[in-house]
């Protein structure tokens, strides 16, 4: 099994990013503050940074929160929502950075910064951060929408991936900084995201063993088992111009399970193939297990349409296994699945993703995953 998820991992990774890395890469600092910005607390180190990469679309920001006094720190990747930017994690960032973790958040392609200048607001700087800014973000979120969703239709005729495997792709640049910056603990990287950035996570940790523990919320689910037993209308509802379009173009006159097909084919290749004996197969069962041996929480909801229970219970099955094998009776795979609730984030899963993430990347924390 260790052989066959190696291989997998590695042909995923290759197909989110070809390009070899070539020393650290290129990150220029556009602003940087000291503040406490959400609730009373210590303040935290706010950086916002340019990274370039050698992709065509170049240059993107980041938003980084960190402990002042710690010389050196863990740090967590932190993927947002669909619609979303980084600036609206910044509540969760100000709160790990507390708690002696470095975080750091990006825009999804066609999302905040790279969908409208200032994601579409009076004022993206740091010195506006905070509370209002995230309602300013929630108020203007269809504006930013739209240019995701022109973005999804032109991948599907095109061809070019413009769902979730392009998410991944930028964290394995975000990935490269982190391992060269100096204030960070190399071996202590985490990832978390949710929802559309709960897919990047999983992809990301299954393609890259410089994850050392990820959190996947409300992203993890299959797409082929979705595909095959029309379970797929909410998550097509979610991005439904690209599903529109193809309808259109294939002379449909609804929406039916060829052209769901069609379209994840076209924007996100190999993400609904689930026959293990195709290389370019990454539905979560195949890829899931590749996460194994090392630190995974998945957090759903049992009433979630987009991710179907029956679909993430195969990616478990899958993972569990794996576990089983290579994990040596560690305690190494968590799974919470909330009852009684649809596509969301509630308290009690933001708890027990702060308690997963705080003890399999603090240096002191001896807390048994069990008892999370």
């Amino acid at each position: 099994m260790e052989e066959s998820l190696k291989k997998r991992r590695h042909a995923l990774r290759a197909a989110l990013r070809k390009e070899p890395t070539a020393g650290p890469p290129e990150v220029r600092i556009l602003e940087a503050r000291v503040a406490s910005l959400f609730g009373a607390g210590e303040a935290v180190l706010w950086e916002k940074l340019r990274l370039q990469t050698p992709q065509p679309e170049g240059a993107f920001n980041l938003l980084v929160a960190r402990p002042v006094q710690c010389m050196k720190t863990p740090a967590v990747v932190l993927m947002h929502p669909t619609g979303k930017c980084k600036e609206f994690m910044a509540d969760t960032m100000e709160r790990w950075a507390r708690k002696g973790l470095l975080t750091i958040a990006f825009d999804a392609p066609y999302h905040g910064e790279r969908a409208l200048p200032e994601a579409g607001l009076k004022d993206l700087s740091l010195s506006s951060l905070g509370p209002s800014q995230l309602k300013e973000i929630g108020s203007t979120e269809s504006g930013r929408l739209k240019v995701y969703f022109d973005a999804l239709v032109k991948g599907y005729r095109s061809g070019n991936e413009r769902f979730v495997l392009d998410i991944s792709r930028d964290a394995l640049w975000v990935m490269d900084y982190l391992c060269f910056r100096p204030d960070v603990v190399h071996e202590r990287i985490g990832a978390m995201g949710v929802s559309l950035g709960g897919m990047a996570c999983w992809l990301l940790a299954a393609a890259d063993e410089r994850v050392f523990s990820a959190a996947p919320a409300i992203g993890v689910q299959s797409f082929h088992h979705s595909l095959v037993n029309d379970l797929w209308q909410a998550r097509v509802d979610s991005i439904l111009p690209a599903f529109e379009t193809a309808k259109t173009d294939m002379g449909k006159s609804k929406i039916d399970q060829e052209v769901v097909k069609a379209v994840w084919a076209q924007i996100a290749p190999g993400l609904a193939e689930a026959d293990p004996s195709r290389e370019d197969a990454f539905d979560a069962p195949l890829t899931l297990p590749c996460i194994a041996p090392r630190y995974l929480l998945v957090v759903n909801a049992e009433k979630d349409p987009r991710c179907p229970l029956e679909g993430v219970r195969l990616c478990l099955a899958a993972a569990e296994e794996a576990y089983r094998q290579l994990a040596s009776g560690d305690e190494r795979l968590v799974v919470y699945i909330q009852q009684d609730v649809k596509h969301a984030m509630t308290a009690k899963m933001w708890e027990r993703v702060d308690s997963f993430l705080f003890a399999t990347l603090g240096s002191t924390n001896k807390r048994k995953l069990s008892q999370l």
